[in-house]
């Protein structure tokens, strides 16, 4: 600091004070008496100035213009006050902080710029690279994502197709690399997002029954592979709808479930729980949870789990895969739901890790119950399996009175109404026998969807069957027998897993301009008995669905010529103006980042499919809507 020289001698004692003080800062300082001349000044001012001495320096009150500003009205709005100021022939854009200091009973100011034009431009630049950092994540997930959907999809193909014992190990090994390149590639790009800010919950309708049980659809082909019994507890009292962020709390499913199947070894337990532990006024709390047998936590360990890559070097000591990112993004998408990833594990023993979601509840349940139904579940074990409890849980949740039992001459039988079998290698001579002993008594066997009686039973016309995995929708059709509200033939075919019925009349076309999967989906439906127009740009897709009539639309969004949004605004054009009435388009796009799908949707695609491109999922989505379109049509024609 450069002082006045009388001021100095006057202050002598306090002048290293108000140094220290003004070293604080880094901004342009000075120091004022009460009429605004200048008794101290820092070097940075004094080089802005570009003056040899505090006597070639103004009153303050001179600075300001345009001339006039009143000094105490500045330092009556101290940290509010914002202007301009000219320094050295140069105009600079100014907050002003300001401070009086009392100096034994001598007043000072000490006034503080901060040249606003630097701060603006350091946010211009923020925002620049923050823009330049999503449209990279946006082209490196559309550029990683559309060959893995070829590499991902062929190999599922190659599947389905005749193949020697070495070959299916091959096609297996690729298909799960890719999946898992996958997997690290969507959480990196994931976690960028949310330590960029740029994610946040979106909370809307769901209907949580339909949404969790298509979800876990996607684990039982790994978990069969590992031979590891993988088991899902959905709270049948769920409502219908609820208001939730559904993609977040799926996200941290789908990582929690894919840890358990990685560090689970062949012959271990998963199990996923979605269950209701509090309910008040319109409000419903909900209990996510996933457990295993696997390997466990050590207690050193656990604190620094949560941390993005902590655990990588883990992972390859263990001979596993992954960057340890997807813990750490699931522990963020928990805190921004306002909730806590809990965790309890014991190293050899197995893991368990669990949140809870608040949620608005819109509509009810989804199932009428009838109280006071007796069933019992029998095993040739003196204790209940794995299966054998989880379905002792849900018939608990459906309201039933239920026993279990290890021998089936019991008197218990002639009291109940329904008798689960969990028992391997059922044949239909025992169960004939069970049926002449107890002729009242509903008798349904469980069987694994790989048990190989499966077949020899489900031809049986009286026979109801409860498939594995067990889940509240198939679980709630046989109770429906028991309580005599549906037609027991309805039920014996709804049980049986039937391919997606359609004829070869459906047309489809699939807009896509990689001629790499437009192959694939071209062969994919070809397989399925669909007829197929294949075109590989947006002007393309309007100029055949000019031509002639489809009954649903596969787009991809970026195309040369015509991009899938302009088609897609075309082709319902078409629709109003010919009247052709309710024809699905689904996006197939590698545009899968968060923020992405609602941004399509909001364009006025009817769905969002993010490749890689499941075949089940696929198939899945587009037999819901070309039944919505069938509806449609049905209503308009009444």
């Amino acid at each position: 600091m450069i002082y006045q020289k009388s001021f100095e001698q006057d202050h002598i004692a306090l002048i290293p004070l108000l140094t220290s003080c003004a070293h604080l800062h880094s901004d342009p300082m000075i120091y004022t008496d009460l009429s605004g001349n200048v008794v101290g000044c820092n070097s940075i001012l004094m080089a802005l100035m570009n003056a040899a001495s505090l006597k070639n320096i103004a009153p303050v009150s001179h600075w300001f213009f345009p001339h006039g500003v009143d000094f105490s009205y500045i330092l009556s709005n101290s940290g509010n006050y914002r202007g301009n100021i000219e320094i050295g022939g140069v105009g600079y854009d100014v907050a002003i902080k300001s401070e009086v200091i009392w100096l034994e009973n001598t007043p000072i100011i000490g006034v503080i710029f901060r040249d606003m034009s630097v701060i603006e431009r350091a946010h211009t630049a923020e925002r620049y690279f923050e823009q330049l950092k999503n449209k990279f994540l946006t082209n490196i997930s559309h550029e990683f994502r559309t060959p893995m959907n070829a590499i991902i999809g062929f190999s599922d193909l190659l599947k389905d197709s005749p193949l020697n014992v070495w070959q299916e190990e091959y096609v297996q090994m690729m298909s799960l690399s890719a999946q898992s390149m996958m997997r690290n590639i969507e959480n990196l790009l994931e976690m960028m997002q949310v330590e960029s800010g740029s994610i946040h919950v979106h909370s809307a309708l769901f209907n949580p029954l339909d949404v969790y049980e298509n979800f876990v659809q996607q684990f039982f082909d790994v978990a069969l592979s590992k031979e590891i019994s993988l088991m899902f507890l959905i709270d049948p009292n769920l409502p219908k709808t609820m208001m939730g962020d559904q993609d977040k709390i799926l996200a941290i499913l789908r990582n929690l479930i894919q840890n358990s199947l990685k560090f689970t070894a062949k012959g271990g337990r998963i199990l996923v729980e979605v269950l209701i532990v509090k309910e008040e006024n319109n409000f419903m709390e909900v209990e996510y949870a996933v457990s295993d047998t696997g390997c466990g936590i050590e207690q050193e360990k656990m604190k620094t789990l949560l941390r993005p890559f902590a655990s990588a070097w883990a992972n390859q000591h263990r001979a596993h895969d992954g960057l340890g990112i997807g813990l750490g993004l699931s522990h963020k998408y928990v805190d921004m739901m306002d909730s806590h990833l809990m965790l309890a594990s014991e190293s050899g023993k197995g893991s368990r890790f669990s949140y809870r979601i608040k949620h608005q509840v819109n509509e009810k349940a989804s199932f009428d119950f009838v109280k006071g139904s007796r069933a019992v579940i029998y095993t040739s074990e003196h204790k209940l399996t794995a299966q054998g409890a989880l379905l002792y849980k849900y018939l608990e949740l459906f309201h039933m009175e239920t026993k279990s039992i290890y021998d089936l001459v019991n008197p218990i039988l002639h009291q109940s109404d329904v008798l689960f079998l969990d028992m391997p290698n059922i044949s239909k001579s025992q169960i004939d026998a069970i049926k002449s002993t107890y002729p009242h008594l509903n008798i349904v066997p469980i069987l694994k969807l790989d048990d190989k009686k499966s077949t020899d039973l489900s031809i049986e016309p009286d026979l109801t069957i409860l498939r594995q995995p067990i889940l509240p929708n198939s679980l709630y059709k046989i109770l429906t027998v028991i309580w005599r509200t549906l037609p027991k033939e309805l039920i014996v075919r709804s049980q049986e897993m039937q391919p997606i019925s359609h004829d070869e009349n459906i047309k489809i076309l699939i807009a896509e301009d990689n001629l790499i999967n437009l192959k694939l989906l071209e062969t994919i439906l070809l397989h399925e008995h669909f007829r197929v127009i294949a075109v590989d740009n947006g002007q393309k897709a309007v100029d055949a669905y000019l031509k002639e009539h489809f009954d649903l639309v596969l787009m991809d969004i970026d195309m040369p010529i015509m991009d899938g949004l302009m088609a897609n605004r075309l082709i319902k054009e078409i629709d109003k103006r010919d009247k052709r009435g309710f024809v699905p388009v689904i996006a197939l796009t590698a545009h899968a980042l968060v923020g992405d799908r609602e941004r399509i949707m909001a364009a006025g695609l009817d769905a969002h499919l993010a490749k890689p491109i499941d075949k089940y999922f696929l198939l899945q989505m587009m037999d819901r809507y070309l039944k919505i379109a069938q509806q449609k049509r049905q209503s308009n024609a009444v």
